[in-house]
């Protein structure tokens, strides 16, 4: 049984790519799938593909049944299980078919995930507690996770440049606080902004955020 589903009904949710949005999943109540049992947060619906956070238990499943979908995922606590192996918090995985059945979690793990959006061809895992940061713009230092997709660290007090999104950007709060003109998006904010959107980014403590460009 599926608790508080009126969401998951729905094939259409925060689809609306002309519109900038931000969500605190901290202030969300999880919606429960007893049957399976899990938990998730939804952040956005477009017909088959789905933006969410995902807490896995002990015991728990995503399908009874072998099901087939192209996931990118990153493991937020715990660690998460797969047809692939064990991954453990910090853990980005790009996999263009991962079989529902086979994803478990040993103890509990909650993971950011997005599923039947475009990927790579090629399976990708990449354990970000084992890279090296490069440098970025300024104080910023990055770590490349796939074309267009990367970790930012934010150094204390540091200020970007004001900047336009071509192609949109999206991004979730790992640590610390991300700021611009708009607002505070605290530890574990989705945010998304629209294509052509304009914001001066900066932060007053250090910040490291998981960054998606140019791909809405």
């Amino acid at each position: 049984m599926l608790k508080n589903k009126g969401k998951y009904c729905m094939k259409n949710f925060n689809n609306n790519y002309d519109k900038s949005i931000s969500i605190n999943t901290t202030t969300q109540i999880w919606e429960i799938n007893d049957d399976l049992n899990y938990k998730e947060k939804l952040l956005s619906i477009d017909e088959d593909k789905k933006t969410s956070i995902l807490k896995l238990d002990k015991n728990s499943k995503l399908s009874t049944k072998p099901s087939f979908k192209t996931v990118e995922i990153f493991v937020l606590e715990g660690t998460y299980s797969n047809e692939f192996g064990d991954f453990e918090k910090g853990t980005y995985l790009n996999l263009p078919e991962e079989n529902q059945e086979k994803v478990n979690c040993k103890d509990s793990c909650k993971i950011f995930r997005k599923e039947n959006y475009r990927a790579h061809y090629e399976k990708i895992i990449i354990d970000t507690k084992t890279q090296e940061w490069l440098q970025g713009q300024g104080n910023l230092q990055v770590m490349p996770l796939v074309e267009s997709t990367a970790l930012v660290l934010w150094p204390k007090d540091e200020v970007f440049i004001p900047h336009r999104h071509m192609g949109g950007e999206e991004i979730y709060v790992l640590s610390g606080t991300f700021m611009d003109e708009h607002g505070e998006f605290e530890k574990d904010t989705w945010v998304r902004n629209h294509h052509l959107s304009v914001h001066h980014p900066f932060v007053k403590e250090e910040t490291v955020i998981f960054v998606k460009t140019g791909h809405i």
